[in-house]
């Protein structure tokens, strides 16, 4: 296989394909497991984290082939993607690349375009950041600038799993994946030819992949469906997993 994975449930189960956030791995999907019980959780490590080693340079087209790589040596012909912010941005060139794979989508706190000319500095001066300073110093801004305000002041918990998982990137594994977020497409165009089921969910408080971009993915992907989650800000999935978890299963069991 090409990235690492972690697995729950049956493989007799429909597979759920979940695909993490910048810059943590698979395990930020811990919150949900207990909700997604009767179907097969796959998380696998995006390159560079978690279990999955570093081949720099890489592009989200590298990590798309990976993941399809992956898939096949798990037996898994379809599945339903659940992808947010950096995990987003890989489900849409996914579902586009391989609409058979696909069975639905549903994208979290995330958008379907390019960076702007001045999100591309904006991520070079990141990268000149983290090679000077590190990761872990790069992480803790980060949060507080993506996490909801209530998440900051009364839930140190997730805060703590958050900066956690982000501590254990590697400088390299940062920089890398900055490059590649940096260079990926702009996938609008491509989203009113997305005909499997979708959802589309965002923080009520997310800076970062605003309700503004998550609008845009619910007006153009037909017959997508919109939920706000409340509470929460960037990472939905871990400041608020109760209204999160009732949102995707009510999707997935829908299907």
């Amino acid at each position: 296989m090409r990235l690492a994975v972690r697995e729950a449930g049956s493989r007799k189960d429909p597979a759920v394909v979940l695909l993490h956030a910048f810059p943590l791995s698979g395990a930020m999907w811990e919150p949900q497991l207990p909700a997604l019980e009767g179907f097969r959780a796959i998380m696998p490590d995006l390159p560079g984290f978690g279990g999955t080693p570093l081949r720099a340079p890489w592009f989200l087209e590298h990590a798309v082939d990976d993941l399809f790589e992956t898939l096949d040596a798990l037996g898994a012909a379809q599945a339903v993607l659940v992808g947010l912010s950096m995990g987003g941005y890989a489900a849409l060139r996914a579902v586009e690349k391989r609409p058979e794979r696909v069975r639905a989508l549903v994208l979290a706190d995330t958008r379907a375009e390019a960076d702007s000319n001045e999100g591309k500095v904006k991520r070079a001066r990141a990268v000149d950041f983290v090679r000077a300073h590190g990761a872990a110093a790069f992480a803790d801004p980060f949060f507080q600038d993506a996490l909801a305000p209530k998440t900051l002041a009364e839930g140190p918990r997730a805060v703590g799993f958050l900066k956690a998982l982000a501590y254990q990137a590697s400088p390299e594994a940062v920089m890398a994946a900055l490059a590649a977020l940096a260079a990926r497409p702009d996938m609008s165009a491509a989203l009113a030819r997305i005909t499997v089921p979708s959802m589309v969910l965002v923080g009520a408080h997310d800076k970062v992949t605003p309700l503004s971009a998550a609008e845009l993915m619910r007006a153009r992907i037909p017959g997508a469906r919109l939920s706000v989650i409340p509470d929460a800000g960037h990472f939905s999935s871990v400041e608020n997993p109760a209204a999160f978890n009732e949102r995707l299963t009510a999707f997935l069991r829908g299907l």
